[in-house]
C-alpha cells in the first residue's frame, strides 16, 4: 500500500519538482520508504508502506529485469505468489513482494496481465522504448487513482492535493456540489469529481499515455457479469458450498501480510462473518476495532460481544470507541482536509477514529465487511427490486411473506409495486423528486448543472439496481473514505467481499434467491452461518458504526449555525428553518443531514481555497 505520482511531459525539471513534492504531500500514505525516477519524459513518485517484504527488494519505483519497464503501483496482489508459480517459474526474483510480481509479469503479457490479478491496485508503468505510460485500476476501484491535465503535462496521482498548485483556487464542479447537497450522493459521477478539472480514473479500466495525447482513452477490461435470467441457478446446497469456500478463499488470502492485521467489527451481518472466518481458520491473535453509542438506541454491543462469546475471548484482542465522543466542530475539518472532498455523514469520522486507534495499536493491516451490502443486494431498494422481480415471475407467497416479515409499511409496498408495474412512472417520479430536493440551493450555485451526467438507473431490472449500487451511489464513495481514513494513519484496508470472484459467481444465482422471510443477503447468511451467533444471524436491521448526528449538531449547535450563515450554498428561507431548529434542539434526521452536507461543503470551501 503506498501513494504513487506521475507527470507525463517534456520538461524533466518540471517532472522533478512535481515527484519531489507529490512525496511529501503522500508520505502518510508511505511512510516507510519512498522513491523517485526521473526521464527527460516521465517522473515517477512512490512512498511506500511496506506490507510485503519489508527489505529494499521491494523499493519503487522498480525496473523490471530486461531494464525496459519502470513501475510505481499501489495496492495488493493476493495472488502473487500463485502468478509466479504458474506464469514466471523459470525467473529469478530478488525479493517475495507483489511488486517485483506485477513488473515480471507485464513484461510478459502486458495488458493481458490484469486478468490474472487478484486484489486491489493502481498501477503506473512507463516503457522507455515505446516512450509511453501504462496506466491501470482494480476492478472495484478500491485504491484512488486521479488525473489532471495542464497546459504542458498529465499529472497522476494517489490522492487531490499533488494535483492542486501552491496557492491555487480550485473551481468546483457544479453537478458535483447539487447532487451532495441536495441527496448526498458524491463519488457516482463517473471520472468528476468535486472539482472541476481534476479527474478520477475509471475502475476496470487500462489506457496508455503520452505526453502528446490531448486527453484518456480508458478501455474496460472487467464488468459485473450481467447472466440471462435463463441461465442463472437456484440457491441449493451446492451453490452454498461454492459460494461459501470462495468467501473464506477471498478472506484468508487477503491475510497475506508480513506486519499485524486486524478487522472492524460493527456487530452486523458482514464484518462479524469476517471475524468467525478468521478466527477459525486464522492461527494468531486478531485485534478488532468498534466504534459504539454505548447504551444508545443503536448500541450494537451485544452483537459484538456474541461474537467474541462464540469464537472465546483469548481468540480477539478487543479496542472499544464510544461514538458519542466525536465533535463536529473539532474533527469535521481535521476530516475534509482526509478525504479532500465533502463525505456522507458523521459515521466516516467514527471509521477515522477507528484507524487511528489501530495505529496507535500497533497495526498496519485491517480487514474490514464492506461491499457485502452492494455485492448481496441489502439495501432497501434493492430488496424492493427483488421484490418486483418475485411478483413478474409470480411467487407470490414469497413475496407476501417478505413484504410482511419486512414490516417497511405501506409506501414501500406502493414504491414497489410501481416499480413493478409501472416502472416509467416510477422513474419519473424519481428524477422529478431529484430536480425538487435542489430547491434549499441558492439558484446561483446551480448553474452549469449538467443532468446528463448523472446515470439514473430504471429499477425494472435487478442488474440495474446492482449496477448501479456497484458503480454508482454506494461502492464509489465507500471506497473513497476507506481509503483515505485508513491511509491517514498509514494503515492498509482490504475489503474480502470485494473479490471480483465472489461477484462473478452472484451473478449466476437466482435474484429471487437473495431475499427469503424478510431477509436481506439471505443467500450471504446461510453459506456462512456457521460463522454467526444467531443473535446476528437473524439481525434485520442495518446501522453500522452509528453516530447520532442530531446529537452532534445540537451539542455544537451555536458553531454549526455561524457555519451555515458563513456559507454561500443554501437559499436564506433554508438557513434560517435550520438555524431555529438548532436553537431550539428540534433538527429531524432528514434536516440534520442536509445540514451536515452544507457545512462539510462550506469548510471544504474555506480549506481547499475553492472558487
Amino acid at each position: 500500500m503506498c501513494g504513487i505520482a506521475c507527470y507525463i511531459g517534456t520538461s524533466k525539471e518540471d517532472g522533478y519538482n512535481f515527484g519531489m513534492r507529490s512525496k511529501i504531500l503522500l508520505r502518510h500514505r508511505g511512510p516507510d520508504d519512498e522513491g523517485i525516477y526521473n526521464d527527460e519524459q516521465v517522473t515517477l513518485a512512490q512512498t511506500r508502506l511496506s506490507i510485503l517484504d519489508l527489505t529494499e527488494s521491494g523499493h519503487q519505483p522498480m525496473a523490471s529485469s530486461c531494464g525496459r519497464y519502470m513501475l510505481a503501483y499501489n495496492g495488493e496482489i493476493y495472488n502473487h505468489l500463485e502468478l509466479r508459480k504458474k506464469y514466471l517459474a523459470g525467473h529469478h526474483f530478488k525479493g517475495h513482494s507483489d511488486t517485483e510480481t506485477i513488473i515480471e509479469l507485464f513484461r510478459l503479457q502486458k495488458e493481458k496481465m490484469q486478468h490474472h490479478l487478484v486484489g486491489m491496485w493502481s498501477i503506473i508503468i512507463w516503457d522507455k522504448e515505446a516512450k509511453r505510460t501504462f496506466i491501470s485500476r482494480s476492478r472495484f476501484g478500491q485504491k484512488p487513482f486521479y488525473v489532471r491535465r495542464t497546459k504542458q503535462s498529465w499529472l497522476l496521482s494517489s490522492e487531490i492535493k499533488p494535483l492542486l498548485s501552491e496557492n491555487e483556487n480550485p473551481v468546483y464542479d457544479p453537478t458535483a456540489i447539487a447532487e451532495y447537497l441536495a441527496l448526498g450522493n458524491y463519488a457516482h459521477l463517473g471520472a468528476h469529481t468535486f472539482y472541476n478539472d481534476i479527474q478520477q480514473f475509471p475502475e476496470g479500466s487500462y489506457a496508455w499515455l503520452s505526453s502528446s495525447d490531448d486527453r484518456i482513452n480508458p478501455v474496460s477490461y472487467w464488468e459485473l457479469p450481467d447472466i440471462a435470467d435463463k441461465d442463472k441457478v437456484p440457491f441449493d446446497k451446492s451453490v452454498q458450498k461454492e459460494l461459501h469456500d470462495r468467501i473464506v478463499d477471498s478472506v484468508l488470502s487477503e491475510t497475506i501480510s508480513d506486519v499485524p492485521i486486524g478487522i472492524t467489527l460493527s456487530g452486523g451481518i458482514d464484518s462479524s462473518i469476517i471475524a468467525g472466518i478468521l478466527a477459525t481458520y486464522y492461527d494468531k491473535g486478531i485485534h478488532i476495532f468498534t466504534a459504539q453509542s454505548v447504551n444508545g438506541r443503536f448500541d450494537e454491543t451485544r452483537y459484538v460481544d456474541a461474537v467474541v462469546r462464540k469464537f472465546g475471548k483469548d481468540t480477539f484482542i478487543v479496542h472499544q470507541q464510544s461514538s458519542d465522543e466525536i465533535s463536529i466542530k473539532k474533527d469535521l475539518t481535521k476530516y475534509i482536509k482526509i478525504q479532500e472532498e465533502p463525505f456522507g455523514d458523521s459515521s466516516i469520522i467514527a471509521h477515522g477514529n477507528l484507524m487511528e486507534m489501530a495505529a496507535k495499536a500497533g497495526i498496519k493491516v485491517i480487514l474490514n465487511g464492506q461491499g457485502a451490502d452492494e455485492l448481496f443486494f441489502g439495501y432497501s431498494n434493492m430488496a424492493r427490486a427483488i421484490l418486483s422481480e418475485q411478483l413478474k415471475e409470480m411467487q407470490l407467497k414469497r413475496f407476501s411473506s417478505n413484504l410482511s416479515a419486512m414490516k417497511m409499511g405501506n409506501g414501500y409496498f406502493m414504491r414497489t409495486m410501481l416499480e413493478s408495474i409501472l416502472p416509467t412512472i416510477e422513474y419519473n417520479m424519481r428524477l422529478k423528486s431529484r430536480i425538487k430536493r435542489r430547491s434549499i440551493i441558492k439558484p446561483g450555485m446551480l448553474h452549469n448543472v449538467d443532468n446528463d451526467l448523472i446515470s439514473l438507473f430504471k429499477y425494472n431490472s435487478v442488474y440495474n439496481v446492482w449496477r448501479e449500487s456497484m458503480y454508482g451511489v454506494h461502492i464509489p464513495h465507500l471506497v473513497h473514505y476507506d481509503d483515505r481514513n485508513a491511509m491517514a494513519y498509514s494503515i492498509e484496508g482490504r475489503m474480502p467481499f470485494l473479490d471480483h470472484r465472489i461477484a462473478e459467481y452472484v451473478a449466476t444465482i437466482r435474484p429471487t434467491e437473495f431475499l427469503k422471510n424478510g431477509m436481506r443477503k439471505y443467500i450471504l447468511r446461510e453459506s456462512c452461518k456457521q460463522y454467526l451467533p444467531d443473535i446476528v444471524y437473524n439481525r434485520t436491521d442495518k446501522i453500522g458504526f452509528y453516530t447520532p448526528l442530531t446529537d452532534l449538531l445540537n451539542k455544537d449547535a451555536g458553531w454549526v449555525s455561524e457555519q451555515l450563515n458563513d456559507s454561500e450554498l443554501l437559499n436564506k428561507d433554508t438557513i434560517s428553518k435550520f438555524t431555529g431548529m438548532l436553537a431550539n434542539k428540534s433538527i429531524a434526521v432528514s434536516d440534520a443531514l442536509q445540514v451536515w452536507r452544507c457545512i462539510s461543503v462550506h469548510l471544504w470551501m474555506k480549506e481547499y481555497n475553492i472558487k
